[in-house]
């Protein structure tokens, strides 16, 4: 049964013995990393709490930090909830509510994705991954097949990873729990690209000194950025750029399919991004600062009533609008003249969607009702701020600094060739381009796209298996030489 659940809650008090001057971590004391971490969140407390709750064995040659000893893990403060779930054979899913601010809001969900030798004893290894989802579809996505009644369980790209001993960890950022019954969104007004690394930091932050803890070492996580969850990772990176080598968290990236900058040729679409700016500004300015995704909406309208009226849309059919938002992505929001969420067959005369070609209609659906109902229009604003590149912003000024490992998945019907541009920005010598184009290039509207790497039938050995053996051959660190590009195609 898929929503089988084994949950432990904590109460959010502090214990005897717990001062609040350990609620603030060393790093918001103006350590290297103090203007990433969130103000007062202690990754140490936490990573020891984690410990605490899930028993956990702690490997007795591991050095860890003397603040996740017994009197750290007494402060039951960071960690809200957790929850058990294993989800094919021998691989589970862990999730933790971790509060990370003072406010009721202030939470992310942090997830590990694991094999393990027997229950709640995780494999070591040296691989691990940090995923970071993109807009309106959190951490969910990466447990498509899970999550989706028309997919089979295993088809998911984190049950796949960790079937093949990646340590796999992600997270929700925090509008993605915020309720649908949500009025007053207030405490969203800056929610932008800065709460955005903030929480990816803290998320990084407990994966590696759990990873300490339970043996794994020290290592330096992957990260892998997907759609806007991408722009996060690249501002991610260049905040960490200008850090010693010692104090950073990520070794390797892998930005699936977006664009940071426009190259000079795509300009018009830059400016579409410019005008989308200026909305958003005057929203933001009215005091809108929570955005109505409407992805869950138009799936469950889709499967539902497919031929019932769209209440969104006047003269079109349920179906038709989910097949044209899925599949024809591109006519409502230009990133460029093709790209689309989902591969579509389409209509010679009228131009229309007519099916979707890779993920199945019920796949489609499906992935939309995992949907979050809101999302933080400050971090909409700011990330189209960077691809607007008209205004001077702090989260792209070290680019040519960075020098990892990197991997730009590219759906050739997705956002593709045009998220090409940003890397060759990027100091790193060791950058490749795995494409995945199954049709013609006159046919690249159909291609497959944007959500068809998580979703597709054919997405195992396309999409996963060749990022599996990136993340396995570069296991260190990596010191540069020369600058070739090396492009990997799939058909």
């Amino acid at each position: 049964m898929k929503q089988y659940l084994i949950s432990m809650i904590l109460p959010l008090i502090l214990l005897v013995g717990c001062s609040q001057d350990r609620l603030v971590s060393p790093e918001s004391r103006g350590g290297p990393l103090s203007s990433l971490n969130p103000a007062g969140f202690d990754a140490e407390l936490a990573a020891a709490q984690i410990m605490a709750v899930t028993d956990w064995a702690y490997d007795p040659e591991a050095e860890i930090p003397d603040r996740m000893g017994d009197g750290g893990a007494k402060c039951v403060h960071f960690i809200l909830d957790w929850s058990r779930e294993v989800l094919i054979g021998n691989i589970a899913h862990y999730e933790f509510l971790v509060q990370v601010g003072p406010g009721e809001f202030d939470r992310i969900k942090l997830h590990r994705v694991v094999k393990e030798r027997r229950p709640l004893w995780p494999i070591k290894t040296q691989h691990a991954l940090m995923l970071q989802h993109g807009d309106a579809v959190g951490f969910v996505k990466f447990l498509y097949g899970h999550a989706a009644p028309s997919a089979p369980d295993d088809h998911a790209a984190a049950i796949f990873l960790a079937q093949n001993d990646i340590d796999v960890w992600g997270l929700d950022q925090n509008w993605v729990l915020v309720p649908e019954e949500t009025a007053d969104f207030g405490f969203m007004q800056h929610w932008g690209m800065d709460n955005q690394l903030g929480n990816l930091h803290a998320a990084l932050s407990l994966a590696r000194l759990t990873r300490l803890a339970t043996g794994n070492g020290f290592r330096k996580m992957h990260l892998l950025g997907y759609s806007s969850g991408g722009v996060t990772g690249y501002a991610y990176l260049n905040a960490e750029a200008v850090l010693p080598y010692g104090h950073r968290h990520v070794k390797g990236f892998v930005c699936a399919d977006i664009p940071f900058k426009f190259s000079p040729e795509d300009d018009a679409h830059r400016q579409f991004i410019c005008e989308d700016v200026a909305v958003m500004r005057d929203l933001l300015d009215a005091g809108e600062y929570g955005y109505f995704t409407g992805f869950e909406l138009i799936g469950s309208l889709a499967a539902n009533d497919p031929d019932g009226d769209s209440p969104i849309v006047p003269g079109w059919t349920n179906r038709q609008l989910a097949l044209v938002y899925g599949g024809a992505t591109y006519m409502m929001w230009p990133f460029n003249s093709w790209w689309h969420y989902f591969g579509a067959f389409t209509d010679a005369e009228t131009g229309m969607p007519t099916d979707f070609r890779f993920t199945d209609f019920a796949g489609v659906t499906d992935f939309m009702r995992l949907g979050c109902p809101w999302e933080a229009m400050r971090f909409l604003y700011d990330y189209e701020v960077i691809m607007c590149d008209e205004e001077d912003v702090p989260w792209d000024d070290n680019l040519a600094l960075v020098d990892m490992p990197i991997l730009y998945l590219e759906p050739a019907g997705g956002i593709g060739s045009t998220g090409r541009y940003t890397l060759g920005l990027f100091g790193s010598a060791d950058v490749e381009i795995l494409t995945i184009s199954l049709l013609p290039p006159d046919q690249i509207s159909e291609d497959f796209g944007h959500i068809d790497i998580w979703t597709a039938p054919q997405a195992d050995y396309l999409v996963w298996q060749p990022l599996l053996e990136w993340i396995v051959s570069h296991p260190g660190r990596y010191a540069s030489e020369g600058d070739d590009l090396a492009i990997i195609n799939v058909e």
